[in-house]
């Protein structure tokens, strides 16, 4: 390594190559595999170790150059505590102690004892295994399961709990199928020319951990007005939903014609696909869902799920049962008044893409009521027009912004429990 001089490599293709020469570049098909850098380095090191300040310089130099990396990174490989591993593929630790078999096995059986913790799982163990009948049990298979720890389990099912983890924190969960048979997917290329078909959803005030007990927003939104109407529910049972769908219809200034959800269990359920579209109707209520994971199927309702809910309370949590009469009072009063009313809203006419650019054409700013109204009679005109000429949007504003200090200053303890009775709902 001292003298260098006079070393030089016979390079298929390219003539001899003096790699001690800096003004010349190794050319690319000198280029060696990782296996051979690998022995190459192990080589090196060795001579690095005992080597003199100046004789390590030249070193870095040279495997700087030959192997086309960093000089930095070059200190860094011959500096290590230990000999760079010569053998390509080398992994180091000890080979596992349990099968393939016994491993997905052992997921199987996380599910069968209701997603038991690893350590409870290791204790209930020598209870269930006796009684596992299943078709890939076999007695050494389940021997391994028994001589796991609580610590291998953990380790094992570390990516079925995360799966599990992330399934069961989502808000929407999928409806039965037998219900999900009896609803018929939508037609996309089917656009309303008028009121009557709606799209629905529900917001979950979850403040980031759907554990426990909080408030949900069921949103209602016309897919041609715009026309929207939201109803704050404890709990997104059916029942509660049920009851939020029938005091929105009574608020609407038009009929329903078809209704548009999402695959929860919170629309896929008898009470809504039998009771909420057939009871007490000459027609039944036509019902249909969108595509399994595909949020664009409910882009009307889902736009509205920010600007007339989350912009409204946020994301924070709401967890007091109370608070859903004081949503409710917000939410059919000022703030619906002020997003039909008053609030005009743009609809998109087309969409171009030129190159990386997006050209979106929209259609005039309008409100909900002035799309609403040529489809309305002389006198529910004139009920909406007496309505509006009544609204102060300011007033409207200021109302619901107060009403809204003492619901979030309740919650951060900033009033007083005597003004918060005084709240008028």
């Amino acid at each position: 390594m001292e003298n260098n001089e006079g070393k030089l490599r016979k390079v298929p293709e390219c003539g001899i190559v003096d790699f001690n020469d800096k003004t010349k570049s190794i050319p690319k098909d000198t280029l060696v595999t990782t296996q051979a850098k690998r022995e190459y380095l192990a080589h090196v090191w060795a001579q690095y170790k005992n080597a003199s300040r100046k004789l390590k310089s030249q070193i870095l130099d040279e495997v700087s150059r030959n192997l086309g990396i960093h000089r930095k990174s070059a200190v860094r490989l011959l500096r290590q505590r230990y000999e760079p591993r010569s053998l390509q593929g080398f992994r180091g630790g000890r080979k596992t102690s349990y099968s393939k078999e016994a491993k997905a096995h052992l997921e199987w059986l996380w599910r069968q004892m209701c997603y038991m913790a690893p350590v409870r799982m290791k204790a209930a163990l020598p209870d269930w295994l006796p009684s596992d009948d299943h078709k890939n049990s076999t007695e050494a298979v389940r021997q391994e399961i028994l001589r796991m720890s609580a610590s291998s389990i953990r380790r094992f099912l570390a990516k079925a709990r995360a799966d599990y983890a992330r399934r069961m924190n989502a808000g929407t969960h999928r409806g039965l199928k037998k219900f999900l048979a009896k609803v018929p997917i939508r037609n996309l290329e089917f656009t309303p020319k008028e009121p009557g078909y709606v799209e629905v959803d529900c917001v979950a005030h979850c403040g980031g951990s759907l554990s426990g007990e909080f408030a949900w927003t069921l949103t209602l939104t016309d897919i041609h007005t715009g026309w929207t109407e939201c109803e704050a529910i404890w709990n997104k049972t059916s029942d509660a939903v049920y009851k939020a769908l029938q005091h929105i219809e009574k608020r609407l200034p038009f009929p329903l014609k078809a209704m548009y959800s999402d695959n929860g269990n919170e629309f896929m359920n008898q009470i809504i696909i039998e009771k909420f579209a057939k009871k007490g109707r000459a027609t039944p209520l036509p019902i249909e869902r969108g595509r399994p994971y595909r949020k664009n199927d409910q882009c009307y309702v889902e736009q509205k799920n920010y600007t007339h809910v989350r912009h409204l309370f946020g994301y924070s949590r709401i967890n007091w049962d109370k608070s859903v009469t004081h949503m409710n009072s917000i939410y059919r009063n000022e703030w619906r008044d002020l997003q039909n009313f008053f609030l005009p809203q743009q609809k998109l006419i087309s969409k171009e893409r030129l190159g990386a650019r997006i050209i979106r054409k929209m259609g005039p700013a309008e409100t909900p009521i002035e799309r609403l109204k040529p489809f309305l009679n002389s006198l529910q005109k004139q009920a909406l027009e007496a309505r509006k000429a009544n609204l102060n949007p300011f007033t409207l504003r200021d109302t619901q912004q107060s009403k809204l200090r003492q619901l979030m200053g309740y919650y951060k303890n900033t009033t007083r429990i005597q003004e918060w009775g005084k709240l008028v709902v």
